[in-house]
């Protein structure tokens, strides 16, 4: 499966990155941030790809792992969801239970695969 990253953090870095970059059945597509230096740099650690384009990584593969505080993730979240990418996604959900209603909504709607992890 092709993966891609959402975010270029702390816990990007340190605990998504290594985990995609090290899994045998993943492809680990590439990065994407609203720093595009920092996805850059991320990207180069990990041996992937930076995009400068949300919607770019999302045409290049089948889920995503977020890394992204709880507001950018919901909406972000939602718009993977509607372009039919699987999602990995961190607590919280979102900082309001509208934007957490609304992930999920999108999710099923979507028919794809989500869990909230750590």
């Amino acid at each position: 499966m092709r993966i891609g990253l959402l975010g270029t953090g702390p816990w990007a870095d340190m605990a998504h990155a290594p985990a995609l970059a090290a899994h045998d059945g993943l492809e680990f597509t590439g990065v994407w941030g609203r720093r595009p230096d920092a996805a850059e740099e991320l990207a180069k650690r990990h041996g992937t790809r930076a995009y400068d384009d949300v919607d770019a990584l999302l045409a290049d593969v089948e889920a995503v792992a977020v890394a992204l505080p709880p507001a950018v993730q919901a909406d972000l979240a939602v718009h993977a969801a509607r372009a039919g990418r699987h999602l990995l996604l961190d607590k919280p959900l979102a900082p309001t239970v509208a934007q957490g209603r609304a992930v999920a909504e999108a999710v099923r709607t979507a028919g794809v695969a989500s869990v909230v992890f750590f």
